[in-house]
């Protein structure tokens, strides 16, 4: 009796914890809780394994991400990129964001995967934005690999 008692205890427990069901995936906003209060959702980057504290919630969602395209090169500014289109509904919000806040920096996850951290200039009216400045070749390959397996809309 006690058994099956602990086992109903046990299980009423687990079942008050909230099923995590959806993937995380889309744009984050990236925050700095005060120093003693734990991060709500933390999150790590697949390149370097840095903890960062993102939103709970994605602020685009993945289904508004259109396209990644292949690792490019700009002799100007001699560094690798990748592009990521955004739909309408993506870039109007992106741009809202960054007027409301023009210092955020926003973190790209796709698959439970932090990919990157950005941050995008408040005059950002394209529907696009750029990864790499800031990311070794070696990494933007590891970034791309996942970016292949993302069925965009």
């Amino acid at each position: 009796m006690i058994k099956f008692s602990l086992i109903l205890c046990v299980l009423s427990l687990w079942a008050d914890q909230p099923l995590q069901t959806e993937a995380m995936s889309g744009i984050y906003i990236i925050s700095t809780p005060p120093k003693k209060v734990p991060c709500s959702n933390e999150a790590r980057l697949i390149v370097s394994n840095q903890k960062i504290c993102i939103s709970k919630k994605p602020i685009v969602a993945a289904s508004q991400l259109t396209y990644a395209t292949d690792i490019q090169y700009d002799p100007q500014y001699q560094m690798h990129y990748i592009d990521i289109g955004l739909s309408p509904a993506g870039s109007s919000t992106l741009s809202q964001t960054i007027e409301s806040l023009p210092d955020a920096q926003f973190a790209l996850a796709l698959n439970n995967q932090v990919i990157c951290i950005f941050k995008l200039n408040t005059s950002f009216t394209v529907r696009s934005f750029r990864i790499g400045n800031d990311i070794q070749l070696k990494d933007l390959t590891t970034i791309h690999e996942v970016l292949k397996n993302v069925k965009f809309n």
